[in-house]
């Protein structure tokens, strides 16, 4: 069955919300590498969309500088919803993407194909009891990002620890 990123777009708003799973966390740390550099402070937000999908959705609360665009990280996790260690084959749609200065836009994707890479450690995940259809989860994210135009070179590597 094909579906759409409407969902995860979806739970990016979702995620915004106060509420333990999409509360700041002090704890969720980013860090950039590679082509471009930084470090930013995220949360990790874990919430139900359209047709009992559920996605895992990590959001960049600090601006990176030479960085207009950040999406660290946000995919369809139904089914890895344990602890665990899942690679971007593993995991449903989604995407993570990073637009640097000067226009280059490098990508980590899985829609029909996929891009780049991913590996997401899961080592805790608990239902929320404060808030219906969230869970809170624990664990370390991985995404090797690759230029998204022809001609372009480099790699970005977004490491989060949360």
């Amino acid at each position: 069955m094909r579906r759409s990123l409407a969902p995860a777009l979806l739970a990016m708003v979702l995620g915004a919300l106060p509420g333990p799973a999409g509360a700041a966390d002090p704890a969720c740390k980013g860090t950039l590498s590679g082509s471009v550099t930084g470090k930013f402070d995220c949360e990790v937000a874990v919430t139900a969309g359209d047709e009992n999908r559920v996605y895992l959705v990590i959001m960049a609360k600090t601006q990176v500088d030479g960085v207009p665009g950040l999406v660290p990280g946000s995919f369809d996790v139904t089914d890895q919803l344990k602890p665990g260690t899942y690679e971007l084959g593993d995991l449903g749609m989604g995407r993570a993407s990073v637009a640097a200065d000067g226009g280059t836009l490098y990508t980590a994707t899985k829609t029909t194909g996929q891009r780049g890479e991913v590996n997401l450690v899961l080592s805790k995940v608990k239902k929320s009891t404060k808030v219906k259809g969230a869970w809170e989860v624990h664990g370390t994210y991985r995404a090797r990002l690759i230029p998204a135009g022809g001609g372009k070179t480099g790699e970005v590597v977004v490491d989060v620890k949360f």
